[in-house]
């Protein structure tokens, strides 16, 4: 009887992800999850020692995350 319960559980979990998407649980808005909002460049660059190319952090103070671009 547990194994059944159990399994009602995760499929009722899976339904509430599927209609209202992950990005929701993880705090993010689904309109602006990759447009980087407010992202600023910071100071820290990134050097590939193999290709020398340049990876430059951005800071988006509003939702706390770290983005890692090319230059």
């Amino acid at each position: 009887m547990v194994t059944v319960w159990v399994i009602v559980a995760i499929v009722v979990v899976g339904v509430v992800v599927a209609i209202f998407g992950w990005d929701r649980y993880r705090g993010r808005s689904p309109k602006n999850a990759g447009d980087g909002g407010s992202a600023r460049p910071t100071d820290e660059v990134f050097v590939d020692p193999d290709t020398g190319k340049r990876t430059r952090v951005w800071y988006d103070p509003a939702t706390g995350q770290r983005e890692y671009r090319a230059e």
